[in-house]
């Protein structure tokens, strides 16, 4: 189980979406199943909440991380061409993810917008990259309607080798979503060195532990508030790479493997 925010947030998803789940039965599977696996204790914490499954027939396994993922040198012959092709040469805020409602990226928006009303941030950018989603003409409403509609970016669908170097560019990584089960994008963001602010919801408080800045994803005036402190703060951009780059060490697919494969030896033919 990687999260039940359609039990959550039905609103967040399209009718399609919600038969989808309906269809996989989802209750029915967990309790015929001899154990389980959720990719964090909060997902755990739901299964058993909802769905009345004992903890103990539960576990908690973390997703990992690839390889592919690292801090680049500012110098990388691949950077730069990365950079001069998609014209990226100014510092920029990104999110990363698909952009539907449940990432929450509005409010991103409206945090940009208070902080390209300081001269400081006249050439900051804010770059959205991912593909559109259920509802995403709502956050492209909100860009166009933006006093600093002109420095958003939308980079559309984003190619594995592609998110490498825009984690490695970016100034800082935001991610205000209002639910996950687990979180991949500031946990690779982490990976590649940016210093990351996230929401204080659901399983990313939990993912994240101290390397990274919390927000109330309800608050557009917080999330500015954090970022203006991270713009301004080199020294804490910093901190915020070195405990990012240490808790991204943290999240192994062998790992994953490893114990996945207990479980499957252990519950095999029950």
């Amino acid at each position: 189980f990687h999260d039940l925010s359609f039990l959550h947030h039905p609103d967040f998803f399209s009718v399609r979406q919600k038969l989808w789940h309906w269809l996989q039965d989802y209750a029915r599977a967990a309790g015929r199943a001899a154990h389980l696996i959720a990719v964090s204790e909060f997902t755990k914490s739901d299964i058993v909440n909802f769905l009345k499954i004992p903890a103990e027939k539960i576990s908690v396994i973390y997703s990992g991380l690839g390889d592919d993922l690292r801090p680049l040198p500012a110098d990388d012959p691949a950077l730069a061409d990365f950079t001069k092709k998609h014209s990226l040469n100014f510092p920029f805020i990104l999110h990363l993810g698909t952009i539907e409602p449940r990432k929450n990226i509005p409010a991103l928006i409206r945090a940009f917008n208070i902080l390209k009303t300081k001269p400081a941030n006249r050439d900051l950018r804010l770059v959205l990259a991912g593909a559109p989603g259920w509802l995403y003409q709502n956050t492209l409403r909100e860009a166009t309607t933006s006093p600093a509609g002109d420095h958003i970016i939308f980079f559309g669908s984003v190619a594995p080798k592609e998110r490498l170097f825009l984690y490695n560019k970016c100034i800082a990584f935001a991610y205000p979503s209002f639910f996950e089960g687990f979180g991949f994008p500031p946990l690779e963001a982490q990976k590649c060195g940016a210093p990351v602010i996230a929401s204080d919801r659901t399983s990313i408080p939990e993912i994240l532990g101290n390397s990274a800045l919390f927000v109330n994803p309800w608050r557009p005036d917080e999330l500015a508030e954090k970022l203006s402190f991270l713009l301004e703060n080199k020294s804490e951009r910093a901190n915020l790479r070195e405990l990012g780059l240490a808790n991204a060490a943290k999240f192994s697919w062998d790992a994953a493997a490893r114990q996945t494969l207990n479980l499957l030896e252990k519950y095999a033919g029950k």
